[in-house]
């Protein structure tokens, strides 16, 4: 069964922070698991925060894109050991990871790592509903030679707006860490907020950017930070 990424998870608690993401009263080291032909396996680990034990289960699934869309389906390729288990507080949890098989690592595999609180039992004479807690981890298995190649464009939208799209046609992904978008007439410079993101090979990503000073702009410069370089693109904005 297919999961669209789009899907509201409710009680989502997620931080991200530097080397590890938090949710609630657990963490997660590293952010991001990458394995390959040369290296099948890893481990992570999950670190108890709170003051109380803490059940955690775990399942990976594949995850891809089609254009704009971001699918995550049901994928038994990457094992785990142990899939459930409990943390004591202030104590560690490593957990091992591998690929089931060798597979073909001319294009890049991408899959995400779920962990789940399993809900405790209630407490006598509490009401009440608790929020479980999600994270979840990029994997990615890495082609012998990653080649991304990204495609930018850029259209004039409705009053102010300007849209901003890039799709990627290579056999690996980019992320996409932060970037501006700069006006080459009247040197005006808009950065684009909440533009962290991951675009996946055959994936595309878009921004709509308000700003009164690009709307009529008919040169523009993208410069983003990313997992694969700094990008310095010029574009002309079609109508």
């Amino acid at each position: 069964m297919a999961l669209r990424s789009s899907t509201t998870l409710f009680g989502l608690l997620l931080f991200a922070g530097g080397l590890s993401l938090q949710a609630g009263s657990y963490a997660v080291k590293p952010v991001r698991i990458e394995l390959s032909s040369r290296q099948l396996r890893t481990t992570f680990q999950v670190e108890n925060l709170g003051d109380e034990p803490v059940t955690v289960q775990a399942h990976v699934v594949a995850w891809n894109a089609n254009g704009g869309e971001e699918i995550q389906a049901e994928n038994d390729e990457i094992l785990l050991n142990p899939p459930i288990f409990s943390v004591l507080p202030g104590h560690q949890q490593y957990i091992r990871l591998g690929m089931r098989k060798p597979r073909p690592d001319t294009s890049e595999s991408t899959f995400r790592l779920i962990l789940e609180e399993v809900p405790p039992a209630p407490k006598p004479g509490v009401n009440g509903l608790r929020t479980l807690l999600r994270i979840s981890v990029p994997i990615f298995f890495k082609p012998k030679v990653s080649a991304p190649h990204l495609v930018w464009s850029a259209k004039h939208g409705a009053g102010d707006g300007m849209v901003l799209s890039v799709s990627n046609s290579g056999n690996a992904h980019v992320q996409i860490r932060r970037f501006s978008v700069t006006d080459v007439a009247s040197g005006a410079v808009s950065q684009v907020q909440g533009s962290a993101s991951y675009v996946l090979q055959q994936g595309k990503k878009e921004w709509t950017i308000h700003n009164s000073e690009l709307a009529n702009a008919t040169k523009i410069v993208v410069q983003a930070q990313t997992d694969n370089g700094d990008i310095h693109e010029e574009l002309v904005p079609s109508p």
